[in-house]
């Protein structure tokens, strides 16, 4: 199969939750995300992040997230972060889950939590 075009990559990240306002608080307050000033008919709160945008939304019609058993570990999402170390210390202040400890792996300093939907969220401080 002869291939005549180029995908760069993911280019946007929506994650369907059950609570947008309680899961839009979490990555604002607690995680430090700027909000898009764009509001969004379907109710989606989307974030000014780097490089790739990321929204919460809520899901699609005819899905029950309550019937996925949590915490969800796919798909694989990672933020990445200046200093993984200071992070994770304010995400176990605030009462956050920590799924995976902070280890030093292939993307340097690098823990999982568990954000209020149930997401696993892996942290990472080294391209």
């Amino acid at each position: 199969m002869a291939k005549n075009f180029d995908v760069s990559g993911p280019a946007f990240v929506g994650l369907p939750v059950r609570n947008v306002a309680a899961s839009a608080e979490f990555y604002e307050k607690v995680l430090g995300f700027r909000r898009d000033p764009e509001v969004f008919p379907n109710g989606a709160v989307a974030f000014l992040s780097y490089p790739v945008p990321f929204a919460i939304t809520p899901a699609p019609a005819g899905i029950d997230l309550d019937s996925i058993p949590r915490p969800l570990l796919v798909p694989a999402i990672w933020f990445k972060t200046n200093d993984s170390q200071a992070a994770h210390d304010a995400l176990v202040e605030a009462g956050i889950t920590i799924l995976r400890p902070i280890t030093t792996g292939r993307f340097g300093r690098q823990f999982t939590f568990v954000d209020p939907e149930g997401y696993t969220i892996t942290i990472y401080d080294r391209d």
